[in-house]
Order: structure tokens, then C-alpha cells, then sequence
């Protein structure tokens, strides 16, 4: 069972996200399906997102700090998107289950200082 895999390799269940970048056509590029986990990033020195594989958990699909900036924003129940203001990348984190997208959207929040309950916020 994939559930039962991914915990026994410590990966949350509620947070298996596709990753999309926007590329240079405007279309949305589909990097891969894993697991997000939000933590200290060292090559940032800051608190950030690191995007494992699912099917290979030493394959990082995305690593990124979570900006100060108010550049991160939630659409509807599942994604999460933002303007990396240092590339300029658009990227977005389609979540399978909403708990998890609430999970990251807090952690943000709270690293940017503001509730995630902020009605401008989202």
C-alpha cells in the first residue's frame, strides 16, 4: 500500500504535492509527485520547503526558503503558489489532501509573521 510506504520512509501522507514551475511558454511544468517537508534549510539559513521524490526519496524535486515577502498565496483548498523574488520562478505545490496545504500555509504564516486566517493573506 503506497500510504503505509511513505510513512515507513517518513514521508506525511497529508503533504504528497505535485510540483509545478511555470515555464517560459506559460505553461505550468509538471517536476514530479513527493512529499514536502517544511525545515531548516541550510544552503538558505533559513526555514524552508525540501520537495523528496516519492519514488526516490534521495531526488529532490524542490528546495525553497520561505520568503519574509509577501509572495506566497493559497488557491482554494489544495495549492499553494508564489513568485520567488530572488529567480523569479513561479512555482506551485498541488497538495492530494487540503489538511496538508493548511498544514504548509500555517508554517509559512507563522515564519512571515501574519495569521493564516488573514483574509488578505490568501
Amino acid at each position: 500500500m503506497a500510504g503505509s510506504s511513505a510513512e515507513a520512509n517518513g514521508a506525511n501522507p497529508n503533504r504528497r504535492v505535485k510540483v509545478y514551475v511555470l515555464g517560459s511558454d506559460g505553461q505550468w511544468d509538471d517536476r514530479g509527485t513527493g512529499y514536502v517537508n517544511c525545515e531548516m534549510i541550510r544552503e538558505y539559513d533559513s526555514v524552508g520547503f525540501r520537495v523528496l521524490a516519492e519514488n526516490a526519496a534521495d531526488k529532490e524535486l524542490l528546495v525553497s526558503k520561505i520568503f519574509e515577502e509577501d509572495v506566497f498565496q493559497r488557491q482554494g483548498d489544495t495549492i499553494v503558489t508564489w513568485t520567488n523574488p530572488e529567480t523569479r520562478e513561479d512555482v506551485a505545490l498541488s497538495f492530494q489532501e487540503a489538511v496538508g496545504a493548511q498544514e504548509v500555509w500555517e508554517l509559512i504564516c507563522q515564519v512571515q509573521g501574519r495569521s493564516p486566517n488573514d483574509p488578505l493573506a490568501e
